[in-house]
């Protein structure tokens, strides 16, 4: 699933391409994926809309428009939204029949929402209140309010909590995924399964320093494209992040602190990456 820094690097993107553009018309293949207002409301009400500008909170993109309407789009695990959109180019890595929203501007370009798995939300609202699960997102870890003493105060919510479920928990932190979660835990030397009440200040202190560190270098790399191969950025360009992976995806290969091999543990259905060695339980 696209993260915060793969969410935020294609909100970037269209905030160049597209912005000040009109929507035409708009062409739904997948209607399930529309899930405010009805599909008649939704394609007739965004006809004519012009984009302002475009947001992000979390892992939702936020496409505000004339009239106070916002487009919301949550990727959901293999989305993708591509524009400008040439299937001669890009047909091999991303399939035409996987198109299921073409939004069409006045000049005939089109923004294609692309989603393998069908996993995509889009709503239209004139309120983000609309949207239950947004109006449930944590804080911004990415925000200047998001200082360490902050950290600390939310850590409190959940002592007794384990810290990597709790850092990918969207009601306290919003953005991190399992990619990012491994790595911020990784490089502050934290097992995923410690409980948060035994982390000293320094661990703390690390940590939150690291998620801001990761997330700001991945944003630059333009996110992660990792082996499902399923994340491209608006160009449909690939995410040079992975490149600078640490500890995700590398099962059996050396710590690159001190050369123990890396290994996997379940926890809540998802794969960790640890170093037994450096990050002690």
């Amino acid at each position: 699933m696209p993260e915060l820094p793969e969410v935020e690097t294609i909100k970037l993107g269209l905030q160049k391409k597209i912005k000040n553009k009109q929507i035409k018309e708009v062409i739904i293949k997948v209607n399930k994926i529309i899930k405010i207002p009805s599909l008649e409301k939704f394609a007739a009400k965004i006809k004519g809309k012009i984009i302002r500008k475009i947001d992000r909170r979390g892992k939702y993109i936020i496409i505000h428009l004339n009239l106070e309407y916002k487009l919301v789009i949550h990727l959901g695990m293999t989305g993708l939204l591509i524009y400008p959109y040439d299937c001669k180019v890009k047909k091999k890595e991303i399939k035409p029949k996987h198109n299921h929203i073409i939004f069409i501007f006045l000049d005939n370009t089109q923004l294609i929402f692309n989603d393998v798995r069908r996993f995509g939300k889009v709503y239209l609202v004139s309120n983000l209140n609309e949207i239950e699960t947004i109006c449930k997102l944590g804080i911004e870890p990415l925000d200047d309010y998001f200082t360490e003493q902050v950290f600390i105060q939310i850590l409190n919510k959940k002592k007794k909590s384990k810290i990597k479920p709790f850092l990918m928990d969207q009601k306290f932190i919003t953005g991190l995924g399992n990619i990012y979660a491994n790595e911020v835990l990784y490089r502050s030397n934290i097992h995923p399964l410690r409980l948060i009440f035994s982390l000293n200040k320094e661990e703390v202190k690390d940590l939150h320093q690291q998620i801001k560190l990761v997330l700001n270098e991945a944003i630059e790399l333009r996110g992660s494209t990792v082996a499902d191969e399923a994340y491209r950025d608006s160009d449909g360009k690939k995410g040079e992040f992975v490149k600078k992976l640490q500890v995700y995806g590398r099962k059996g290969k050396p710590c690159i602190k001190c050369g123990s091999p890396i290994e996997v543990v379940r926890i809540n259905g998802r794969s960790s990456f640890i170093c037994p060695q450096c990050q002690k339980l």
